[in-house]
Order: C-alpha cells, then structure tokens, then sequence
C-alpha cells in the first residue's frame, strides 16, 4: 500500500515539474517610468566671525585672538591653530562657547618667527570650517 502511494506521488510530482516547465513565463513590461524627484539639502558650516589677532611683546610674550561664534547649529568645539613661519602650528581646542584665547609663549620663538592665526569651527557631526589667517605678528 505504501509503494503503491509512493509511486503515485512520485508520478504526479514528475507530471507536474513536466507540465510546469512547458509552460511559458508571464511578465509585463513597461516603457515608461514614474519620475521621481529627490531634495537634499546640506546643512553650511560657517568659520567663526571677525577674527582678530594680536601678540603683545615682553617677557614672556602674549599670543591671543578674538572671534565672534559661528552661527552653525551643532558647534561642537573651536580650533585655536598658531602658525609660525617655520612651517610649525601650535593648535588648542576650546570649547563650543569660547570667543576668545590667549597664551603666554617665550619671546624667543616670537622673535625668530612670525605667526599668524586662524579658527576653525567644529560640529558634533564632524564638519569644520577655518577662518581666514589674521594678519602676521612679531616682536
């Protein structure tokens, strides 16, 4: 009874994989397309503003800068860069509401070099902005 079970089954799967392979496949197609249409904004990040400069002479020598905040949401941090004219740059990381840095520095190296400054504005999702450089110093 079971072999004969069997043999049915095993004919009818067979009459069936036989059958479905003659048939042809059925699909549409289409020429035309729906448009679709994409806006991606991205989001600017501004340098901080009005950068200023300055270096007072004497011992020890004063570095500092000014700026106004940038106005980018998600101000993470600025970036205080001190570039010296022998290629060196001296950097501080300050924090999302710092508009102002100063650093006292050996008048040797203010001497022997000049130094310029910029900042750079960072956000918690990993853009950056620098400024301009200031003006040069030197005593």
């Amino acid at each position: 009874m079971n072999g004969i079970r069997r043999g049915l089954i095993l004919l009818i799967l067979s009459l069936a994989v036989i059958v479905g392979a003659t048939l042809p496949a059925s699909a549409t197609y289409s020429t035309t397309t729906a448009a679709l249409t994409t806006t991606l904004s991205t989001p600017t990040v501004a340098a901080p503003g009005n950068l200023a400069g300055k270096l007072t002479c004497g011992r020890p020598a004063t570095m500092s800068a000014t700026w106004t905040a940038s106005g980018t949401a998600r101000v993470s941090g600025y970036l205080v860069s001190v570039y010296f004219s022998d290629g060196f740059v001296q950097t501080v990381q300050l924090g999302p509401t710092a508009t102002s840095w100063s650093a006292t520095i050996d008048p040797y190296y203010v001497t022997a070099y000049t130094i310029n400054y910029t900042v750079t504005t960072q956000t918690d999702y990993g853009w950056t902005r620098e400024s301009a450089h200031t003006a040069t110093f030197g005593c």
